[in-house]
């Protein structure tokens, strides 16, 4: 019990951050990319920059290995399940879906809250390969529905992850360490990432109907998704641990949280590029991540 209060204590106060991004995009008429632009291009990044430098060496490889192949093997997830439980839902969006998790935002207070705040950076390790495969084929599979593979290919380009990603890469291996007087104020960053990354799920929710919210058809479908990402994960993890000794129980314990994650906040961005379905991208994020409160909740038990 008192391991599930710290967990509250944690997620709480960041989704908090739902509602007063709700309520400010109701009563204004703000642009959320006041929010969402210094969040992408200079907390996110600055955040992952840092703890890949903190990082074992051989953590920051094999994990984001795992979960770039779990990302991946969601869109065969995806699929599989279009034409006999999702036929409402734009194959696109639903392979975005199915194959984001909400690594960062969502799981940087409940790793702090069961592991304590010296693990987030096996957090990010685990965070950066489920990003790299949003960041790349992710990304250019939805830019190819309106660009040519050349555009599509330099919009990819274009994406500040990938140049933070390869940048921690060469100052992991030149051997520097995050300066020990910035990590005070990398606290207030993780938060700061967390509380922005759900006010835009606010933001996103302003224009739902929630009278017309499907709830069986998004039950089954999350349903589905959080079974298909349990598998998947079970069977990649089963086989690196074969290969990667150097993983922990507790990486593994993380690993296990993933695919209870909720879908990642940047598919309603996707679904916006794309003009298709936004309201139904913000409902399944939303719900996503009301479902995610729950089973994180019961895993706790489990993970104690």
């Amino acid at each position: 019990m008192e391991t599930l209060l710290k967990l509250y204590g944690e997620l709480l106060p960041v989704m908090a951050f739902i509602p007063a991004g709700y309520l400010i995009a109701r009563k204004f008429n703000f642009n959320s990319g006041y929010i969402s632009k210094p969040l992408i291009n200079v907390l996110l990044p600055l955040l992952v920059f840092t703890n890949m430098l903190d990082a074992e060496a051989s953590k920051l490889v094999v994990l984001p290995i795992l979960t770039f192949l779990l990302a991946l093997g969601m869109n065969f997830a995806a699929k599989m399940i279009q034409n006999k439980l999702a036929s409402e839902t734009d194959p696109l969006l639903l392979r975005s879906s199915f194959s984001f998790f909400n690594v960062a935002f969502f799981g940087i207070p409940t790793v702090t809250a069961l592991f304590g705040e010296d693990k987030v950076n096996v957090l990010i390790c685990i965070y950066l390969g489920s990003a790299l495969y949003g960041d790349t084929i992710g990304y250019f599979q939805i830019a190819k529905t309106k660009y040519p593979t050349g555009k599509a290919l330099k919009e990819m380009l274009s994406i500040p992850f990938l140049y933070v990603f390869m940048a921690g890469i060469i100052c992991k291996i030149a051997g520097l360490e995050t300066p020990e007087f910035v990590k005070p104020v990398l606290n207030v960053v993780s938060f700061a990432v967390s509380a922005a990354g759900m006010m835009i799920v606010g933001f996103q929710l302003a224009d739902v109907d929630f009278k017309h919210i499907k709830i069986p058809y998004f039950s089954k479908l999350l349903g589905f998704r959080t079974l298909a990402a349990v598998v998947i994960l079970s069977v990649v993890a089963f086989a690196a641990s074969f290969i990667a000794k150097d993983l922990e129980a507790e990486d593994y314990k993380m690993l296990a949280l993933v695919p209870l994650f909720p879908i990642a906040a940047n598919v309603t961005v996707f679904a916006a590029f794309l003009k298709a379905d936004e309201e139904q991208s913000s409902i399944l994020v939303f719900l996503s991540m009301l479902l995610s409160v729950v089973l994180v909740s019961i895993a706790t038990f489990f993970l104690q």
